[in-house]
């Protein structure tokens, strides 16, 4: 079986893909553990952790804002 490596920092790198031009991005852990194959309690740790750490900020049930967002080249 294949073993698929997830960190926030890949999750992070989904949400930003997945955003709109506004930086705001519809979904939640189940989202990511659906699109990137990984078990949703590990995806919503992760998710927590970017809101910790404050590059994404929760404004709806399941509507994320980019909150320290990177240039896009």
């Amino acid at each position: 079986m294949k073993t698929t490596y997830f960190d926030a920092e890949r999750a992070f790198e989904r949400i930003w893909q997945d955003a709109d031009d506004d930086g705001l991005w519809q979904g939640d852990a189940g989202t990511l553990a659906h699109d990137l194959g990984v078990p949703e309690e590990t995806a919503y740790l992760a998710v927590t952790e970017l809101c910790d750490r404050r590059f994404i900020e929760m404004i709806g049930e399941r509507c994320y804002a980019i909150v320290n967002w990177p240039e896009r080249g």
